[in-house]
């Protein structure tokens, strides 16, 4: 049995009482409930302290009431459920990134430049034929295989690029399209270079990559510095762009079509500039000397330099002499027993960095800002 009392704004409590209390107080003579003033307060005020008290009671009884009848709440966030919804997330951005014209956008905002008054031509450049067949499938471009992992890549020997000025049938020494390049130290030529080479789209590098095309292709349309990212991959030696995953280039398959390349252009030299990246593990300069080693006629090539300091050689000194491949390394990196292969040279200790990018053809044209050195020996070099 419950007695229903209104308490303030109209809210009822229920107060239990036994059967045998309330069957006394119907039994109690009328006299007894006669109020006066004092009895009336002083009753007020009994009846106002049990029903609080019954109140609290009730509140008590009917929490733990409650937590004996509902059960648990089930946390939903399994490890299947949130498996599951981290896959729905990765397809929803793969599919994101192969529908969305993400790269038209990309390419709205990057800087313009002019058109050059005399725009290069030459048969490798993309867009020109230089045969029926370029003409009829409308290709154009560099035409070269892909090279597969340790394969040669196949190329025409006596296809030479026109912005070579090399003399064709003369015993005249050339040096990079040149002969009066031969008349220049290595650090007085320029070298047109490539950064992150092995970064491109025909080389299968998922994301982020830099090029479209191979370095190998890079290289037959006149870019003679080559700069490779060096990674540890599981313990091996790879190019790779800071993660193996997205994209890797061995080194061995790389050396070779080099070796290959100045072979069929015997007037050329290259630039081999390694970058370090040691994010899953750290880069041994000799292990990927030993890259070098395994391939052949690679070393013989390889040019040492004196010491710091020294002069460097002409470049017709290189060309005769067929040693044609300069090599740099930075950005860290380790040496076993601290002895550096002897052709490895530290690139900042030689050479000095401009300004990184030019938003516009006006800020190339400044000399101020890109002539600036940000890296390197900045007091010995003068722009």
């Amino acid at each position: 049995m419950y007695d229903m009392n209104s308490i303030g704004s109209g809210v009822h409590e229920r107060t239990p009482i036994s059967a045998r209390a309330a069957a006394a107080s119907l039994q109690q003579p009328r006299s007894h409930f006669k109020q006066t003033p004092s009895n009336t307060r002083r009753q007020q005020h009994q009846d106002n302290a049990s029903i609080q008290n019954a109140s609290q009671n009730s509140t008590h009884s009917d929490d733990e009431l409650g937590r004996l009848v509902s059960p648990p709440k089930k946390n939903r966030c399994t490890l299947p459920v949130a498996s599951f919804s981290l896959v729905v997330v990765a397809v929803a951005l793969i599919v994101t990134w192969q529908v969305f014209p993400t790269e038209e956008i990309v390419v709205k905002f990057l800087p313009k430049f002019e058109s050059p008054a005399s725009p290069y031509m030459g048969e490798e450049a993309p867009g020109t034929a230089t045969s029926d067949n370029d003409q009829n499938n409308g290709d154009g471009g560099i035409d070269i295989d892909i090279p597969l992992e340790n394969e040669v890549p196949i190329s025409d020997a006596t296809s030479v690029p026109s912005f070579m000025k090399c003399p064709i049938d003369s015993d005249e020494l050339c040096c990079n399209g040149s002969p009066q390049n031969c008349e220049l130290k290595v650090n007085e030529t320029m070298f047109a270079t490539l950064h992150n080479a092995m970064s491109t789209e025909e080389g299968d590098f998922t994301f982020g990559f830099n090029h479209y095309k191979t370095l190998e292709k890079a290289m037959v349309a006149g870019y003679r510095g080559i700069n490779l990212d060096v990674c540890n991959c599981n313990g091996k030696v790879q190019f790779c762009h800071n993660v193996c995953d997205y994209g890797e280039r061995v080194p061995q398959e790389v050396f070779t079509n080099v070796v290959n390349f100045l072979k069929e252009y015997p007037s050329e030299v290259i630039i081999l500039i390694f970058q370090a990246t040691t994010e899953k593990g750290q880069i041994v300069w000799n292990d990927l000397y030993d890259e070098m080693k395994q391939v052949e006629d690679f070393e013989d090539m390889l040019y040492v330099h004196q010491g710091e300091g020294k002069e460097w050689p002409l470049m017709g000194d290189l060309v005769k002499s067929n040693k044609r491949i300069v090599t740099f390394y930075f950005n860290g990196g380790t040496c076993t027993d601290d002895i550096c292969p002897e052709p490895f040279l530290p690139f900042f200790k030689y050479t000095a960095e401009t300004e990184y990018q030019s938003a516009n053809l006006d800020e190339l044209r400044n000399i101020q800002y890109s002539c600036q050195l940000t890296r390197g020996p900045v007091s010995v070099f003068k722009c």
